[in-house]
C-alpha cells in the first residue's frame, strides 16, 4: 500500500500525501500494562503497522529532488509520540483555540458573511465568553445554523437575539479543560516554547544570584 502511494506521488509530482489521525500511526507509550493478543505489527486493523515502511519510503523518496509532501493531522496530540512526530515531520503548525478577542471578531464576521446584521449593543462579548473552548468551526456552524435564508429576511422586523446562538452552539463540539491543557503541553514541546522558557527563568535567577549563582559548600565530619 505505502509503496503505491509513493510511487503515485513520485509519477504525478507535484503531489501531496495526507495522513488524517496521524496519532494512531505514531502512538504514545502506555506506561504500565500490556495487552494480550497479537504481536506488535501483525495486526492489520493497526495503522502502527505501516510506521516502519512509511519512514522508510519518505527517507527514500522525499527529498530535495522530489516534489512530495507528506502532511499528518491530529485534533489529539496528546495520544501520539511526541518525539515521533517531531522525528518524522519537518514542521509542525498548530491551530490554536481562539481566545477572547479573536471569538468576538469571529462571531461578527461570520454572521456578516452569511448576510446577517445586528443592533450596535449585540452582546458579542458575551457570546465571546460563552464560546471558550470551541473551535472556528464550531462557531461557525453555530452561525450557519441560525443564519438561514428565512431568517435573514425577518431580521427588519426581529432582529438578532443572544439565545439564538447558544442552542445550536451547545451541540457543537467543545474542548473540556484538561484536553486543552494538554494541548499548550504538546505545543510547548513541538515550538520549543517550553525549553525557552526554562533559559529565561535559569537566567534571571542567575541575575538574582549575582550573576554566579549560590554555591552550596561541603563540610567535612570530623572523626
Amino acid at each position: 500500500m505505502i509503496a503505491m502511494v509513493m510511487k503515485a506521488a513520485k509519477a504525478y509530482q507535484p503531489a501531496v500525501i495526507y495522513i488524517d489521525e496521524c496519532e494512531k500511526i505514531w502512538p504514545a507509550k502506555k506506561k504500565k500494562g500490556k495487552k494480550k493478543g497479537a504481536k506488535k505489527g501483525t495486526d492489520l486493523s493497526n495503522p502502527i503497522r505501516i510506521k516502519k515502511t512509511l519512514t522508510k519510503w519518505k527517507n527514500k523518496w522525499v527529498t530535495d529532488e522530489t516534489r512530495i509532501t507528506i502532511v499528518g493531522c491530529t485534533s489529539e496530540p496528546h495520544n501520539g509520540s511526541k518525539k515521533d512526530f517531531k522525528k518524522f515531520f519537518d514542521r509542525s503548525v498548530y491551530f490554536p483555540f481562539p481566545d477572547y478577542t479573536t471569538s468576538r471578531i469571529m462571531w461578527r464576521k461570520f454572521i456578516e458573511l452569511r448576510g446577517g446584521t445586528f443592533e450596535k449593543d449585540f452582546p458579542f462579548n458575551t457570546l465571546a465568553h460563552v464560546s471558550m473552548g470551541y473551535s472556528a468551526g464550531s462557531i461557525k456552524k453555530a452561525v450557519d445554523f441560525v443564519m438561514t435564508p428565512h431568517r435573514l429576511l425577518s431580521l427588519e422586523e426581529r432582529p438578532l437575539r443572544l439565545t439564538e446562538f447558544i442552542g445550536p452552539l451547545s451541540m457543537c463540539v467543545n474542548t473540556l479543560d484538561d484536553q486543552y491543557e494538554e494541548f499548550k503541553i504538546f505545543t510547548d514541546f513541538v515550538s520549543g516554547d517550553a525549553n525557552r522558557r526554562k533559559k529565561i527563568d535559569a537566567l534571571a535567577n542567575r541575575r538574582d544570584d549575582g550573576g554566579e549563582g549560590k554555591k552550596k559548600s561541603k563540610k567535612r565530619k570530623k572523626t
